[in-house]
């Protein structure tokens, strides 16, 4: 509001607008690459739902399965640690400037409990993962899931 409040013209208005448009854009990139690719859990639930046991879910394998990330350090500086999504899901209070020396331990840690833990070297290779599975979802090529997931039906 200071620049509006020394310069109260239209331009002005605009340049604040079309700063709030194009970082909300960014946001919201950053946030459908990190969660809608392809092979992504849709539903870590629903083999909780339907075990005659109900065992539960495991917290920690829904976080990484319903998330990726992509690149590596210089990544994190560009986007402010939102490239580590698995990371930052495990560990939202940490220091996102840790999470690319965290990465290569939960890897390994997945690893060895058979979670997927989904990496991608370069964003656009999230890029093209992402416009695959939305395309997927498009032509209801996810119609063997059960239910309806927009009406939360199981």
């Amino acid at each position: 509001l200071i620049p509006l409040y020394n310069a109260p013209t239209l331009t002005t208005l605009a340049h604040i607008n079309l700063l709030g448009i194009s970082g909300s854009l960014a946001l919201g990139l950053l946030f459908t690459l990190s969660h809608n690719f392809e092979h992504s859990d849709r539903d870590p639930t629903a083999e909780s739902r339907h075990s005659p046991n109900h065992t539960g879910v495991c917290w920690f394998k829904a976080q990484v399965e319903t998330s990726s990330t992509y690149g590596g350090t210089m990544s994190g500086w560009l986007t402010g640690g939102l490239n580590f999504q698995v990371e930052h899901h495990l560990f939202p209070r940490m220091s996102s400037a840790w999470y690319p020396v965290i990465a290569p331990v939960v890897r390994r840690v997945c690893k060895k409990h058979g979670v997927r833990y989904v990496y991608y070297p370069w964003i656009w290779q999230n890029m093209v993962s992402t416009v695959r599975y939305t395309h997927s979802v498009g032509n209801g090529m996810l119609r063997h899931l059960e239910g309806n997931p927009f009406k939360g039906e199981q």
